[in-house]
């Protein structure tokens, strides 16, 4: 098996999902739609490539800091898409395995979540793109959250964002 392929498609998925949080934390809707909306003057129609796909992108998302508004962020990561099998392969992965062979480095049992704690970064971003399995797999998630989150009350996600 290759380790080394398994980790890279893990972090493509998850830096996917990264930067569509991002995008929608750390800018505004409003202001994400003034730029399209200038850029498109600017440049014409016919100028800009995949230009569905940027407004799709920068289109309200129903995000608001104060209050997590009910499907957010789920709806707004079905609007990009992963193919179903492979998030399913790399859930499964990720909630089967260690996958940065941390665990060796933390022999005690109580330490097992802090072993895995980047993967549960990982799994808090990828699991929206599969919202069945966060939704409606009690079990799956029952194990997740009993490998992962045991201990881990703010879980960060990217350097600077919980």
């Amino acid at each position: 098996a290759d380790s080394e392929g398994k980790q890279l498609m893990i972090e493509a998925a998850y830096l996917h999902g990264t930067l569509l949080l991002l995008l929608d934390l750390r800018i505004d809707t409003r202001v994400k739609e003034i730029i399209v909306v200038c850029y498109y003057r600017y440049k014409g129609s016919a100028d800009i490539p995949n230009v569905d796909d940027i407004i799709k992108l920068c289109r309200a998302t129903g995000y608001h800091p104060k209050e997590r508004q009910k499907g957010y962020p789920e709806q707004y990561f079905t609007r990009f898409p992963l193919p179903r099998k492979i998030m399913s392969m790399i859930i499964g992965r990720l909630r089967m395995d260690d996958v940065y062979n941390q665990i060796r480095h933390y022999p005690n049992p109580e330490h097992r979540s802090r072993a895995l704690s980047q993967q549960a970064g990982y799994l808090y971003v990828l699991l929206y793109f599969v919202p069945d399995v966060l939704h409606d797999e009690t079990a799956v998630m029952r194990e997740i959250v009993d490998k992962h989150f045991v201990d881990n009350w703010v879980v960060p996600f990217v350097t600077g964002h919980c």
